[in-house]
């Protein structure tokens, strides 16, 4: 049972997401973290209601792990940098164990015991993963706050020590579309050179661009090359990848402009942040101490974004293995990836009929997880979980969360679920979402703000999309994608972190 009198706070909230892989995720967190920095949360929950997940925390429990881990980064400032090493060897190894056991013809063959052998294995290599993240997400809050407060010492002007803190923390190497854009614009200068490639794409229909391209080895192999670069870019969890084609449709989008110009405008924002960071530590005299914390920040937030690039390539690199299990089991995708990973062997091998409990799980079911034990419960008790952890005001006019992304905005609602919305959004528009993920990139670019009923910390997905964009950006509202609707107005203060309804 859970304990209902502790002080949980919702630590996060995502859309289009499943239980696989991420209660293994919630799991680790109470068990193998502790084999990493050496402390471990002690319990979490994971409610999903129909592709829906919120993540709650014993509030007390997240400050003793977020303060322990905070005292071991103050003591070693380049531990993400070391975590980052280790952590590209076991994407290596992973990435070769999918690759060797991931051919469908080959999948047919194999016994039932072997493929659930397979099932625990990836759940056994996404922890070793996942345990080696946690240290980031537990202490991005408290070392954003221990910065905040060096900063808010030395200026007292709070919308300019926000903008200093926006500076001081930006790391362009973690804005994965940012350098896709510019690998792509790169490409396309190449091609700009070349008469005959650059011919290609005056075709209309990107079909015959991608026959035209198929034809000639050199330009292909180029754009293959790029594509195995970032074909995982818009995966999250169960989005689609991109193709060829997609990339093939955005390199003729380059090419209407001037990539050249273009790449030297992103060469020149870097060279403007180099200089702003400068000017500021100069400005408010940060130490050298503080110099490295900085950085330690910034080498953060690449490290979490590192691990989503390993999570997003595992993902679509396990899904014939999954599209197997689903086969055999004559279960859809949805409903094998509402299984624990134990549950499957006994599925395969000894023929248990999980149907029915796994229709359950979909319609709404809450994991809990407790010293690294985990309970699901269905039917009417996950609903009383729900109903106590999942609280709406549809009354209410002024929301607080965390502000991400610094500046003032005031405009129209639009309420952004998945890229099946993103034609709402017109020009000034503010996006309402549960979780913005990197698909999201070009609507952004089009809005004045971005709030969002989720996003665990400073360096999550859309914390770092609202600065890639240069909007105000707050997160950990909760409740607004289920309160606020089209339409409404909304001021939006990223400073404060602040919404209030028009």
């Amino acid at each position: 049972m859970i304990d209902t009198t502790k002080n949980w706070f919702q630590l996060s909230q995502r859309q289009q997401i499943s239980p696989f892989p991420n209660y293994l995720s919630m799991e680790c967190i109470t068990k193998e973290m502790k084999g990493v920095i050496g402390v471990a949360y002690r319990e979490d929950i994971l409610i999903l209601k129909e592709n829906i997940f919120y993540a709650f925390f014993d509030k007390y429990d997240h400050r003793r792990v977020g303060e322990a881990v905070l005292k071991k980064v103050l003591a070693r400032p380049d531990i993400f940098v070391r975590f980052a090493k280790k952590q590209k060897v076991l994407a290596k190894g992973f990435y070769t164990f999918l690759k060797k056991n991931n051919n469908p013809k080959r999948l047919r063959k194999i016994s039932s015991k072997q493929l659930a052998a397979l099932h625990e294995e990836y759940g056994k290599r996404y922890k070793e993963v996942y345990a080696m993240y946690f240290p980031i997400l537990s202490v991005e809050n408290y070392l954003f706050g221990y910065l905040g407060d060096y900063v808010s010492k030395r200026e007292v002007d709070t919308k300019k020590a926000s903008r200093y803190i926006d500076t001081l923390i930006t790391e362009r190497t973690a804005m994965v579309n940012r350098q896709e854009i510019i690998a792509a614009l790169k490409v396309c200068i190449r091609i700009q050179k070349n008469k005959k490639w650059l011919s290609y794409f005056k075709k209309v229909h990107p079909k015959k661009i991608v026959a035209k391209i198929n034809t000639d080895p050199a330009l292909q192999r180029l754009i293959k090359a790029h594509e195995s670069r970032y074909y995982w870019i818009t995966r999250d969890y169960e989005e689609p990848i991109l193709t060829y084609e997609d990339f093939v449709i955005r390199f003729k989008e380059h090419l209407r402009g001037n990539p050249k110009e273009a790449l030297n405008k992103y060469a020149a924002e870097d060279v403007k942040l180099e200089k702003d960071m400068a000017s500021i530590y100069k400005k408010i005299k940060v130490n050298k101490k503080y110099k490295r914390l900085f950085q330690t920040m910034r080498e953060g937030i690449y490290y979490k974004e590192l691990r989503k690039s390993i999570v997003s390539q595992t993902l679509f690199l396990y899904d014939p293995i999954l599209k197997e299990i689903a086969r055999r089991g004559t279960l859809s995708l949805r409903q094998v990836r509402h299984l624990r990973v134990s549950e499957v062997r006994k599925m395969l091998v000894q023929n248990k009929d999980m149907t029915h409990e796994l229709n359950e799980r979909i319609k709404l079911s809450v994991w809990h997880v407790h010293n690294g034990k985990l309970t699901v419960y269905t039917g009417s008790l996950a609903r009383k979980y729900y109903n106590f952890f999942v609280r709406v005001n549809k009354k209410a006019k002024i929301f607080q969360g965390m502000p991400v992304s610094p500046g003032l905005a005031t405009g129209r609602v639009k309420v952004v679920i998945n890229k099946d919305d993103f034609h709402k959004v017109k020009k000034g528009d503010i996006i309402v979402s549960i979780q913005a993920t990197p698909i999201f990139t070009h609507v952004l670019s089009m809005a004045s703000a971005l709030i969002c009923d989720g996003g665990p910390g400073i360096t999550s997905h859309p914390a770092t999309l609202a600065r890639e964009s240069g909007i105000p950006g707050i997160i950990g509202l909760r409740t607004v994608t289920k309160v606020l609707k089209d339409g409404d107005i909304v001021e939006v203060d990223g400073n404060r972190g602040i919404v209030k309804k028009v």
